[in-house]
């Protein structure tokens, strides 16, 4: 399949920007490297697995934190809920980071 067709009822400028990051990995107001995770991720928030929706507050976390020796990649990096970030940030100590 060559192209993707889009949703009828889908609009670049309906707001629904989860849909159009996924889809063209950029949408107007979407910063560059959440627009590339959320694409990466489907949408979806690696610790709930909830889809995001347009009125999320989206946090990029490193996965290895970079205090750990967590690297500034996107192979390191996730968007997660602002709520999803918090709660793995205070988990991080629990973790042993040396792989």
């Amino acid at each position: 399949m060559r192209h993707t067709l889009v949703k009828p009822e889908a609009s670049p400028y309906d707001g629904n920007w989860t849909y159009w990051s996924k889809r063209r990995g950029t949408y107007t107001g979407t910063p560059t490297r959440v627009a590339k995770l959320l694409k990466k991720q489907k949408g979806i928030c690696p610790q709930c697995k909830q889809h995001f929706t347009p009125e999320d507050l989206i946090e990029v976390d490193h996965i290895i934190p970079k205090s750990k020796g967590g690297k500034d990649t996107y192979n390191n990096l996730q968007a997660l809920h602002r709520h999803c970030h918090d709660v793995k940030s205070k988990n991080d100590y629990l973790y042993d980071w040396h792989l």
